[in-house]
């Protein structure tokens, strides 16, 4: 029947200042505490200190760190880790209470510490328990009256506590101003995952609708005078820092009424399903058909690039032309298997999400009922062909009239059945095996011609060279992950092959313009990668910080009582994995001790790796080369030699037929080969990152033998 509050932990309380009228006034005597811990048995650490002596957990408040500068050198055990007599246990803890309290430091959410000399400013930041680190947050429920007594929480009734994580954004996107952030609260829901700001107003440190409850647990103790007190305490989840900063941002602001008014009689609204649907469907065609037939046009002008090189210094003879042609071959077959399976996921998308446009090239009717944007779209695709140079550089099958008839062919019941079911890689000796399509269409490859005087010249080819035709994208329609202009060490020819990929977001554009907008209740979740992308663009810049308020609600006293929020606690940062100033959790691995190979060959091969038969297949046919073919491989003409792999296939035993293996291997030796590799990796890596000097350090360790007795 009382207001109730949130408080601070009750045995922090009125200390948080030099004399008892400013302690009972500082904000830290309203706000949950953060309590930091650094040994994976940190509830016992709670637990017997709330038991033994409450005052101390003023000693675990979270205050900024790093592995350099720790709050405290040698931290103490207070777990009660030895049994003592009852009457010892009650005596020593009579005499720990009756000690006056020690006031404390305010907790800052910045703090100013020396470095090698010089002065740092350091954040509050929240490490994760790989770092070993674990923070527990707690805070007292009182009743709003004189002595602050306990308010009693009904368990399993329409009372319910927790506590929520929100984040600091400023409300404009890409806000340099630090007073200008608000509260986001993080909302998990039928449209998605997001940060959405909390309504302005009286409602600023309310609850949002969706909003995620975090659990919170009693620790219950008894206070200097002997009453039962009970401490909300929750462990802060600090390894979800990746959930957290990948969030998308809503910057609107919807208070807790008008959304549940909303759920009860509302839907989303139309436009936001359209919007969500054309941008998950673009995206889809990116990831599936755009995005491929880049990487395919850019390993066409890197290939043009260097077998060009042979031209530089005049027509090649016709031996190395020989060469050069075969080369040529052997690429734009690898290439047509890529081109093959990329048609059928484009034949897919344009059944699937523009089906007027796919019956009009599966039946050629329908054309005249077509929209604009599709027919434009379906004449297009009509458009597109294979050059007569591109078509000379991969014989041996008739090539498809259009892009538009390769689509239709590709998408037959039996060429679906081949490209998905073999297990070959095409190539000079299968090129008529039944399993692969009866027709040609590169959508990027290497075609050649003669000019005048019997110069042989090669260049980058493919569908791609129609694109120009199509009007360029708006920001609205597609957005360009790659720039326009060449980064920084790149030769001509790779940023010539850099743009005309980019030309392919003309397509994106035009599949965006013919899609239809309607809404659609089950439009396809966008890609994580898309969420992740306009998230980082909206909080470009943004430091990360959070803060946490507990929240107690009574579920059936509707707007009489709306939801009791604590103050906030003081602003901190989640660490990431790889935070440079993050405590090094202690890692002890062991390698075998006697490396020879008489102590070796006594290790069991207990570890058994599962190998399909198209897996054996590539692995008997990397099996058979060497470092030199490798090198060789990559080397310009004329030292050039290809990798020879085969046609593919799967491992066969005569007339059983394809069969898998089982390999059975000694971990022990696996755990040096990686070992060794890895130094050898980094070693060549140094090139580039210039880090030997901060790998590895080693201490020599006197006696640490291999071999102690001839039977050892």
């Amino acid at each position: 029947m009382h207001p109730i509050q949130w408080q601070s932990p009750e045995p922090l309380w009125a200390r948080f200042g030099a004399t008892t009228d400013a302690a009972v006034t500082a904000p830290d005597q309203f706000r949950p505490a953060i309590l930091r811990f650094a040994t994976d048995d940190f509830m016992e650490h709670m637990m017997d200190t709330l038991t033994h002596d409450p005052g101390q957990i003023g000693s675990f408040l979270a205050r900024p760190e790093t592995w350099r500068t720790p709050p405290v050198a040698d931290e103490p055990d207070r777990v009660g880790r030895v049994a003592m007599p009852r009457i010892v246990q009650v005596l020593a803890r009579s005499l720990k209470l009756k000690r006056a309290k020690i006031p404390l430091q305010a907790v800052e959410a910045t703090a100013s510490v020396e470095e090698k000399k010089q002065e740092r400013s350091l954040p509050l930041k929240l490490y994760q328990p790989a770092h070993q680190r674990y923070y527990l947050v707690s805070a007292s429920l009182v009743c709003r009256m004189a002595g602050l007594p306990e308010r009693t929480v009904v368990r399993g009734g329409s009372e319910q506590t927790g506590f929520v994580l929100r984040r600091l954004l400023p409300v404009e996107a890409n806000s340099k101003n630090e007073a200008d952030l608000t509260e986001f609260a993080f909302v998990k829901d039928a449209q998605g995952i997001r940060w959405q700001r909390v309504s302005a107003g009286e409602d600023k440190a309310g609850l949002v609708a969706g909003e995620e409850l975090l659990p919170l647990f009693p620790l219950n103790y008894r206070d200097a005078i002997e009453h039962t007190r009970t401490l909300w305490t929750g462990l802060v989840p600090v390894g979800r820092r990746e959930e957290y900063m990948g969030a998308a941002i809503d910057r609107s602001a919807v208070a807790l009424s008008m959304a549940q008014a909303q759920r009860q009689s509302l839907q989303p609204s139309a436009a936001s399903g359209m919007a969500s649907s054309i941008t998950a469907r673009m995206t889809q065609f990116k990831l599936e058909v755009a995005e491929p037939w880049k990487n395919l046009i850019r390993a066409a002008y890197k290939a043009e690039a260097t077998l060009r090189e042979p031209e530089d210094s005049g027509s090649p003879d016709a031996d190395l032309r020989a060469l050069l042609q075969k080369r040529i071959r052997t690429l734009n077959l690898q290439w047509q298997m890529q081109s093959w399976l990329i048609l059928l996921d484009f034949a897919d998308y344009l059944a699937d999400y523009l089906p007027d446009v796919w019956a009009a090239i599966e039946t050629g009717t329908g054309i005249d009922a077509l929209k604009v944007q599709s027919r434009v779209l379906y004449n297009w695709l009509g458009n597109s062909r294979m050059s007569q140079d591109l078509i000379r550089a991969i014989p041996g099958k008739a090539p498809s009239g259009s892009l538009r008839e390769a689509l239709k062919a590709v998408r037959t019941p039996s060429v679906r059945a081949g490209l998905e079911g073999t297990e070959k890689l095409y190539g000079a000796g299968n090129l008529m095996d039944p399993e692969w399509p009866g027709f040609h269409f590169l959508l990027a490859g290497i075609g050649w011609f003669t000019q005048a005087r019997d110069e042989f010249m090669i260049q980058a080819d493919g569908a791609f060279k129609a694109l120009g035709s199509l009007a360029e994208p708006t920001s609205s329609e597609v957005e360009n992950e790659v720039p326009k202009n060449p980064v920084v060490g790149m030769d001509a020819d790779m940023a010539r092959g850099m743009v005309e990929a980019e030309e392919l977001d003309r397509l994106t554009a035009l599949v965006v313009r013919a899609l239809e907008r309607r809404p659609e209740p089950d439009a396809p979740a966008p890609p994580f990668a898309l969420q992740l992308s306009e998230a980082l663009k909206s909080t470009q810049g943004d430091a990360g910080w959070f803060v946490i308020r507990y929240v107690h609600i009574n579920r059936d006293c509707g707007p009489l009582h709306p939801p009791t929020l604590s103050e906030p606690t003081q602003r901190f940062q989640l660490a990431s994995f790889f935070d440079y100033d993050a405590p090094a959790r202690p890692i002890r691995i062991a390698l075998p001790m006697d490396t020879t190979p008489a102590g070796l060959r006594k290790y069991k091969k207990n570890t058994a790796f599962v190998i399909s038969d198209v897996l054996c297949g590539q692995i008997q046919r990397a099996k058979g080369l060497g470092l030199g073919d490798l090198v060789r491989s990559v080397l310009p003409w004329p030292f050039h030699k290809d990798l020879n792999v085969g046609d593919g296939g799967p491992c066969n035993n005569g007339s059983v037929g394809s069969i898998g293996m089982i390999c059975s291997l000694s971990i022990p030796i696996i755990t040096i080969c990686a070992l060794i590799l890895l130094m050898i990796i980094v070693s060549l890596l140094d090139f580039i990152f210039r880090w030997i000097p901060s790998f590895i350090m080693c201490f020599p360790v006197p006696g640490l033998k291999g071999k102690r007795g001839g039977n050892e």
